[in-house]
């Protein structure tokens, strides 16, 4: 039996090959891991969040919530993953992709399952809680997964594949929750429960398939403690290029929260109807899902992702400035949500790329400089949509300046660091 039958035939009975570190970019079985990769975004990241929000005037309605009550629970996940991320990084390079992204795997499913059992605002705040301390930790260990298993020159197609997973997810998540699970299944918590036990069944299938890790020789490695967590940290922020990087994402995910949460009570408020204020968003992800692999592609031809990636803030910054220029009508309001949309997923693809590829940096610390940014993206998707939402009291349309000028913010960071062009090996 030869070594790809073989491989096949451990794959029926659920036990992945066994393939040395150093071989894993030759393997055809990263187009496997890519697939599981891009499957969990879909079910497990994108799919549940924006099919939560979805259906939250049905939660509110059965359980009493008021919209600040509301308020609370969408934004308990990104409060959390401020200082979820950071731990979370450390513990993907402490203890290897296959054991985090079982864990968190499953941990995001059952926590995620609970939500559909709250009988109040308290309890759906506890679970909810519980499951944004786990569930932003998996796209970090994604993007190292994917740097382990691709080369420079394949990276950013990869990402966009991934990412793709996720713009699906987000996209349908928004469309398909309230008006076609719920009724299907019977209500807002069997819905939950379901997108849980996809998360508990992606954490089995990455237990069967990941294959395992290969013992180091040397040394046992150390427990993870909180010493070493923090001059992991320390070195990772010596990187200017990684700051450049995360203060980009911070102005990017500022702008997208702020636009995407924003826009459809904004389109409301000057008149629209619901079906036509939810479909701006949905004009939104559906650009960002069909320009992402695309534009991620063109970045591994160019050898220059940055230069791409602002490309992408000024797309979105030009966007959300015709937002605050078009008023209420239609047409240029769907340009203006296809522009900011169009290099959503392209630059967040991008972003976990570059972070991998930061000069000097060692893979064995991907975690935590992948954990540091996120922990800038996570206090820019906290802080910067509010306070564009304070604006609306001068006038509806004044937190589109503010978003635009997150959106500036970002590109001035991507262009202000000079690299020398990459190129990559073939």
């Amino acid at each position: 039996m030869n070594r790809l039958s073989l491989s096949r035939f451990l794959i029926m009975f659920g036990i992945a090959p066994s393939i040395d570190p150093s071989e894993r970019q030759n393997s055809a079985y990263r187009w496997v891991i890519l697939a599981l990769v891009t499957l969990s975004g879909f079910f497990v990241m994108g799919f549940p969040t924006t099919g939560l929000s979805a259906m939250f005037s049905e939660i509110a309605a059965e359980l009493g919530l008021d919209l600040i009550e509301i308020g609370v629970i969408w934004g308990i996940g990104t409060g959390m993953g401020i200082f979820t991320s950071l731990l979370g990084g450390a513990f993907i390079d402490a203890f290897g992709t296959r054991r985090t992204l079982v864990t968190f795997c499953l941990a995001t499913g059952v926590f995620g399952a609970l939500r559909g059992v709250s009988f109040d605002f308290f309890s759906l705040f506890i679970f909810s809680f519980l499951f944004g301390m786990v569930q932003p930790i998996l796209p970090m260990n994604f993007v190292k997964l994917n740097r382990e298993w691709f080369a420079s020159r394949q990276l950013g197609l990869a990402s966009g594949v991934m990412s793709a997973g996720f713009a699906t997810g987000l996209m349908l998540g928004s469309r398909l929750s309230a008006t076609v699970l719920s009724p299907l299944l019977g209500g807002w918590r069997a819905v939950l429960i379901c997108l849980g036990l996809c998360a508990i069944v992606m954490a089995v299938i990455w237990a069967l398939l990941h294959p395992p890790a290969e013992r180091q020789k040397g040394p046992a490695p150390r427990r993870l403690n909180i010493r070493e967590v923090l001059g992991n940290l320390r070195h990772v922020a010596r990187f200017r290029e990684l700051w450049v990087i995360a203060l980009a994402v911070f102005g990017v995910l500022g702008l997208m929260r702020g636009l995407v949460g924003y826009v459809p009570t904004y389109l409301r408020e000057i008149g629209w109807g619901s079906v036509e204020a939810d479909s701006a968003i949905t004009v939104f992800f559906f650009c960002s899902l069909v320009a992402v692999v695309p534009i991620s592609h063109i970045s591994d031809r160019l050898g220059n992702r940055r230069l791409v990636m602002a490309f992408g803030t000024s797309m979105m910054t030009l966007g959300t400035l015709l937002m605050f220029l078009v008023g209420d009508n239609f047409w240029g309001v769907m340009l203006a949500m296809a522009l900011a949309g169009f290099t959503f997923d392209s630059f967040m693809a991008l972003k976990g790329a570059s972070i991998t590829e930061v000069d000097g940096l060692q893979i064995a610390l991907v975690g935590s400089a992948l954990g540091f940014g996120g922990m800038l993206q996570n206090i820019g998707s906290t802080i910067t949509p509010p306070l564009g939402n304070t604006l609306s009291t001068t006038a509806l349309n004044t937190p589109f300046l503010l978003w635009a000028a997150s959106g500036v913010f970002a590109t001035l960071m991507l262009l202000s660091y000079r690299k020398r062009k990459r190129h990559l090996p073939r």
